[in-house]
């Protein structure tokens, strides 16, 4: 007649110790460490050179306009066709948008020289630049392990009543297999200095002769 008693017992005890197992388990489980990445190196100031030949022109780039599913701090990785994935242990430092400008920037400013490039909103403004540069990103498609391909519409106005020019750039960068998500940001930096040699290119023309313009006044 004592089993009883002594079964529930047994049953009590071996229950509390499974709840006592359980959250020292808990307990020796740790939270993943959250990285956070920038695109091009540091977010430093776009700045020229010191001793540089004076710039001719002025270009400013505005942050870029993202589509609603890249438009957040964590990295969004393609998984098939028509899936993503939110990748929360990984994340950007800077708003993404903000984040492609500055690439963008760099890249203006290496591949044009004579030019000074700034960072900031479109629009009229006082110190008005000589060239308004805005981005407008497509897609941007990125894997790890696989690499990224990015698509973007720009735009450059000619300030004081210049002329308008617009194109399209895509480009495409490889990650190395084993290189994780360092390699895929490096390979995201890599296109979008492919995307500033595009847009230089379809530059040269106006702000050269912007800067020819502003050097007769």
């Amino acid at each position: 007649m004592k089993r009883a008693p002594d079964r529930a017992r047994g049953r009590a005890a071996a229950g509390l110790l499974a709840v006592i197992v359980a959250a020292l388990a808990a307990g020796c489980v740790r939270t993943a460490a959250v990285h956070y990445y920038t695109l091009g190196g540091p977010p430093a100031p776009v700045a020229r050179p010191s001793g540089a030949t004076p710039a001719r022109y002025t270009i400013r780039v505005a942050p870029a306009s993202l589509p609603e599913s890249l438009d957040r701090p964590e990295m969004v990785l393609r998984v098939s066709t028509t899936e993503v994935a939110i990748d929360d242990d990984h994340r950007w430092a800077e708003p993404l948008g903000g984040g492609i400008a500055r690439a963008v920037a760099r890249g203006l400013a290496r591949e044009l020289p004579d030019a000074d490039v700034a960072l900031g909103p479109a629009g009229e403004a006082p110190g008005a630049p000589d060239v308004e540069v805005t981005l407008d990103v497509q897609g941007l498609d990125a894997r790890v392990g696989w690499g990224v391909a990015l698509d973007v519409l720009w735009a450059a106005r000619v300030t004081d009543g210049g002329a308008l020019r617009s194109g399209r750039a895509r480009a495409s960068a490889p990650a190395a297999r084993a290189g994780g998500h360092d390699a895929l940001v490096a390979a995201c930096s890599e296109a979008l200095a492919a995307v500033s040699r595009q847009i230089a290119g379809g530059l040269r023309g106006a702000v050269a002769a912007r800067g020819a313009q502003r050097e007769r006044r």
